[in-house]
């Protein structure tokens, strides 16, 4: 990265005076994107309501520990890459009419999967994906009566809304996104394919607001089909100020269950997610902690309960008001049925620093420790790392 950075800086300042050349260097950090303001388009273009926003992020992920319980038993080095490209259309600004929002969301994503040589359930990068290049969301949404209503419908990712943390956001386990109590038991339109869903969203006042949302039993599918269900949510919460947000939500999904030698008719879950900041200093940084929690009838589902939690800190370093750093564990309760074991948990820790090299580029390292991979008390204890980087264009 650093001769990728300094070859950029090196163009950009190609045939540039001495006076010029610093000039030069601070407006490539501080542009929106590598690819610059495009000779002023990009602002005209935002102006009249469409924006393009690209990242590309590519992705080391390494195993220290080798595996041979639940994983394959080699310790290997895998490169990941995910592609985002989204186009979204302000219908208001376009001149058009007021409050509606078309958005497009392009995806692409190549390389290995790094829990093949971990053995983990939970997934310890976000971004594990079969390689594909797909229309990932494609939806549109009016807003009425001053932003207080709101329906939205098409392909949508259901974790863009629900049963998301802001703090838990900065980890790279794919748990601190959403938890496993429902992605590990359900097909949900959630990454890496969304699915055809219905959106309806209620701010009676400031801060407070209440959704419901139904899907497509199947997203893999992208139609609704017999046999397939559906997946209805909702959740209600009460926000304040940028950081402080305390949320409950409730699942179904009617396709039926068969588990342990058991049939049921739908399967459903129950969850909650708090985001509090607990101090910020006058020089801008802040700390603040989440939590999380998810269950699941443990008769008729692999992963019953998760709790998730942690610390989340910004700008704590003098100088870098932009970097994160966050600590934080996820435990997932399997069925013992599901593992074949009397201890069934696994549990992450996970410890990341996110730095803001640029207002384009940004570098992560991750180092997570897995206890009982997959749930199996035999397993060894899995010591993997994440060295990501994103790439805004």
């Amino acid at each position: 990265m650093k001769k990728i950075t300094m070859g950029l800086a090196a163009t950009a300042m190609l045939g540039a005076t001495p006076a010029t050349a610093a000039e030069r260097f601070d407006e490539l950090l501080g542009a929106p994107g590598i690819t610059g303001g495009w000779g002023g388009q990009r602002e005209a273009m935002e102006a009249s309501g469409l924006t393009i926003e690209g990242v590309y992020t590519g992705e080391f992920a390494r195993n220290f520990t080798a595996n041979p319980v639940t994983a394959n038993g080699q310790v290997k080095t895998v490169y990941q890459t995910n592609m985002d490209l989204v186009i979204e259309l302000d219908t208001e600004k376009a001149g058009m009419w007021p409050g509606g929002t078309l958005h497009v969301y392009g995806l692409g994503n190549t390389g290995s999967n790094p829990t093949t040589y971990t053995g983990d359930l939970q997934g310890y990068s976000n971004i594990e994906a079969p390689n594909q290049y797909i229309i990932y969301e494609a939806w549109y949404q009016q807003v009425f009566a001053d932003g207080m209503v709101s329906i939205l419908g098409g392909l949508h990712d259901l974790n863009s809304e629900f049963y998301a943390s802001e703090y838990g956001g900065l980890f790279l386990n794919s748990s601190f996104g959403i938890g496993p109590d429902m992605t590990g038991n359900i097909a949900a339109s959630i990454f890496p394919k969304a699915g055809l869903g219905a959106r309806l969203r209620v701010e009676p006042m400031d801060g407070v607001y209440v959704q419901a949302a139904i899907y497509d039993g199947d997203p893999a599918t992208r139609g609704f089909k017999a046999g397939e269900g559906n997946m209805v949510i909702t959740e209600a919460g009460f926000t304040s100020g940028e950081t402080n947000a305390y949320k409950i939500g409730y699942w179904q999904h009617s396709a039926n269950v068969t588990f342990a030698g058991q049939n049921f008719s739908k399967n459903y879950g129950l969850y909650g997610v708090v985001d509090q900041q607990l101090m910020q200093f006058d020089s801008g940084a802040a700390i603040g902690v989440f939590g999380q929690y998810g269950y699941s009838p443990k008769a008729r589902n692999q992963i019953y309960t998760y709790i998730g939690a942690g610390v989340h800190m910004k700008g704590i370093v003098p100088t870098r008001g932009d970097d994160e750093f966050g600590v934080g564990m996820a435990r997932a309760d399997f069925h013992a049925d599901a593992v074949g074991s009397t201890k069934v948990s696994e549990t992450t820790y996970e410890f990341t620093y996110r730095i803001q090299a640029a207002a384009w580029l940004a570098i992560q390292p991750s180092f997570q420790v897995i206890q009982n991979p997959g749930g199996d008390p035999t397993a060894p204890r899995v010591k993997a790392g994440l060295l990501r980087f994103e790439v805004s264009l």
